[in-house]
C-alpha cells in the first residue's frame, strides 16, 4: 500500500452550511451533502474519482470518524473538520489557505492510500 497525505483545516464555528459555502466558493466547486454511515447525521463532500476529495465534517459526538473517546476530538478548539486528500491537492491547500474567512489549517496526516 502506498502511503498519502491529507490535509485537516478546522472552522472554530459549528455552522456546517456556512462552512459550506465558504469553501465551494473559494474553490468553484458544488459539494453533496451525505449521510454518516452510522445514520448520525450529515456530512459534505466533493471528489473527483481517483482524484481529489475535499469533505466538511463535525467535530463532536457520533460524527467523529476516528477510533477514541467521542468527548475529546482531534482538535478540540475547532467546531468542523475540513478535509483535502488525493492526488495533487496543491492548489487545493493554496485556495483554501488564502480565500476562506475562518479556515485554519491545522495538520497533515499520513494516510492508507
Amino acid at each position: 500500500m502506498t502511503m498519502a497525505t491529507m490535509d485537516v483545516y478546522g472552522f472554530v464555528h459549528e455552522d456546517l452550511r456556512a462552512a459550506r459555502k465558504a469553501v465551494e466558493d473559494a474553490l468553484s466547486i458544488c459539494m453533496e451533502e451525505a449521510d454518516e454511515s452510522d445514520g448520525s447525521g450529515n456530512y459534505f463532500r466533493w471528489y473527483v474519482p481517483d482524484g481529489l476529495c475535499v469533505q466538511i465534517r463535525r467535530n463532536s459526538g457520533p460524527y467523529q470518524r476516528w477510533v477514541g473517546d467521542p468527548s475529546h476530538p482531534w482538535h478540540p478548539d475547532f467546531g468542523l473538520l475540513v478535509w483535502v486528500h488525493g492526488q495533487s491537492p496543491e492548489s487545493i491547500a493554496k485556495c483554501l489557505r488564502n480565500s476562506v474567512p475562518g479556515l485554519l489549517y491545522l495538520e497533515s496526516k499520513e494516510t492508507m492510500c
